[in-house]
């Protein structure tokens, strides 16, 4: 059993031309993984992980932007503050 190797793994822009594929019209999962000679099943995952990994990533912009706009609104309350503060202070 020792000296036996990990099965290649394909390539990240193999696996994005695969899914690519399955998206063209009139393209099913099973003809794209016969024409490439993959398991139907391990180009589902592709596929799978893509969709999960583009949620994330459009979570994650959302969150960024978010975020950013949290910290510009805190910054404009300081600013409203300190003038209320001048005013108030002008009016005594």
């Amino acid at each position: 059993m020792t000296g036996k190797k990990k099965p290649s793994e394909y390539s990240r822009e193999f696996q994005e031309n695969a899914i690519r594929l399955t998206n063209m019209p009139g393209r099913t999962v099973a003809s794209v993984a016969v024409e490439l000679k993959i398991p139907a099943w391990k180009l589902r995952t592709w596929i799978k992980n893509s969709r999960d990994n583009k949620e994330r990533s459009e979570d994650l912009n959302e969150l960024n932007r978010l975020t950013n706009e949290v910290k510009s609104l805190k910054e404009e309350i300081e600013i409203l503050k300190k003038a209320a503060a001048y005013f108030a202070k002008n009016l005594a």
